[in-house]
């Protein structure tokens, strides 16, 4: 095909359509600036060819060349104004260049011009996400759902955003959905774990968190996380096993060792707690919530010197966090010991 093409371009030099053709068999092979270059061509000739600055504005994106894609989108946007592909495109290098309102801007142009524009609704909606906008997002998202029932990361993205303003009960609906759609999405499953786990729904959490490490066995978080169900339901021991595997898994695990001392403390085994607040500290010296469990245990063991170091370290680092709540606590406990 590229030697057809050459022959024609070099027998003809003002055939547009054969670099068009050709540009589009360099963009195929990922040849980028060749690909340009006919598209250079072409606005040579025809100063006004819409597609052409299209074309290279795709190319041009590809290339990580933002600012001379963006022209390329402007210069076709001013010669076909309602052309709600170039406000589209336009608005994903804008994305990629952290330009959030510009690129809402164009994302919002391009559903005006084409208000069955679903990648533009969900674009403009990941977009709001990030900038806290949760009930507009939930709004695109719900277009896209809208017009393609079957799309899975929308669910999923209007779930996240449910989660995000704790409406559970919409955010696990929509991971339901996501997941009946794509019943590999792990992704779903975690979080939804997370929402069952939230609103106290422990069995359910620990299936979803159980159905994730079925798929990945090497996900410290998950562990973790089942660990903290497993502890929030009473039930110690599957917790210390489940923060021991995190740990297996991320040595530098502080939160991990940190709840497993909890959960050894639950079950009497004051030593063991120790040892795990103290390997919480060694890893994260401001945690003050390991200072004060640790000063707790050793008041338990009848330790008050110990008991009162470290519930004084808790102390300055909660003051020191502006955590005025545990600060209080901590001091009530203090002032008990002294």
């Amino acid at each position: 095909m590229f030697v057809e093409l050459n022959q024609i371009i070099e027998q003809d030099p003002d055939n547009i359509e054969a670099y068009y053709r050709r540009s589009e068999l360099y963009f195929s092979q990922e040849n980028y600036n060749a690909g340009i270059n006919d598209l250079d061509a072409i606005l040579q000739r025809e100063p006004n060819a819409t597609l052409a600055y299209m074309f290279r504005g795709y190319a041009r994106g590809k290339l990580g060349s933002y600012h001379e894609a963006i022209s390329d989108y402007t210069a076709a946007i001013d010669l076909y104004p309602n052309y709600a592909k170039a406000y589209y495109n336009r608005g994903t290098i804008y994305d990629r260049l952290e330009q959030d309102l510009q690129a809402i801007a164009d994302y919002d142009r391009a559903i005006a011009i084409q208000p069955d524009y679903a990648e533009a609704y969900y674009n403009r909606g990941i977009l709001r996400n990030k900038l806290e906008l949760y009930i507009e997002a939930i709004s695109d998202y719900t277009q896209v759902i809208r017009l393609n029932p079957q799309d899975g990361e929308a669910y999923y993205n209007r779930a996240n955003t449910y989660n995000k303003i704790k409406q559970y009960a919409s955010a696990l609906d929509d991971y339901e959905r996501a997941i009946e759609i794509n019943p590999q999405d792990l992704e779903a499953y975690y979080n939804r774990a997370n929402v069952y786990h939230k609103t106290k729904i422990y069995s359910k959490a620990i299936a979803d968190y159980t159905q994730v490490i079925k798929c990945n066995a090497r996900h410290a978080p998950t562990y973790y996380n089942r660990g903290t169900t497993y502890l929030a339901d009473l039930q110690y021991e599957e917790a210390i096993a489940d923060f021991s595997q995190a740990i297996k898994l991320n040595p530098n695990y502080a939160e991990a060792y940190y709840n497993r001392a909890i959960a050894h403390n639950k079950v009497q085994k004051y030593q063991q707690a120790i040892v795990d607040h103290q390997a919480a500290i060694d890893l994260k010296s401001d945690y003050a919530e390991a200072y004060g469990n640790l000063g707790l245990v050793y008041q338990t063991l009848g330790k008050k010197p110990q008991a009162v170091e470290n519930l004084q370290q808790a102390a300055k680092l909660f003051q020191q966090q502006n955590n005025q709540a545990l600060y209080q606590y901590v001091s009530k406990k203090l002032q008990t010991l002294q």
